[in-house]
């Protein structure tokens, strides 16, 4: 799957549905997309000049609308590998450490290290309890 087809994929065809399994190549290229996404709502929301102390709030509602989808393609990822897709919360308080603790940074990355370890590993080669094997 190339990076446009994942896009289209988990934004308007799969936009909440957390059934079935992705593919790596669908969940990866989705994770750049939300990175992207990410960046540029960052810049913009600074160069609008939104308060810093607001801005959190600010980038939190930008978020919302690519939330959904991105949750919902980590799911079918983890559903690929036969697991729950309940499992991504275990990632969840080492990816909001940094805002509570001084030293979060290290939880995060460690966190974070895991979290690409984790979904990128090789999927089930056989129709599972999820679903069939995604198209690549």
């Amino acid at each position: 799957m190339d990076f446009l087809t994942a896009v289209k994929t988990c934004l308007i065809s799969k936009y909440a549905n957390f059934q079935g399994r992705a593919s790596r190549s669908e969940f990866w290229f989705f994770t750049l997309f939300f990175c992207i996404y990410a960046f540029i709502a960052g810049f913009l929301l600074g160069y609008a000049g939104v308060r810093k102390d607001t801005v959190e709030v600010a980038l939190l509602i930008s978020y919302l609308p690519i939330l959904i989808p991105y949750f919902a393609v980590a799911a079918r990822r983890l559903h690929d590998m036969n697991q729950s897709g309940w499992i991504q919360c275990v990632f969840m308080p080492g990816f909001i450490a940094d805002e509570f603790l001084g030293t979060g940074w290290i939880l995060y990355l460690v966190t974070l290290g895991l979290y690409i370890f984790w979904f990128s590993q090789k999927g089930n080669k056989s129709k599972n309890k999820y679903g069939p094997v995604p198209k690549k």
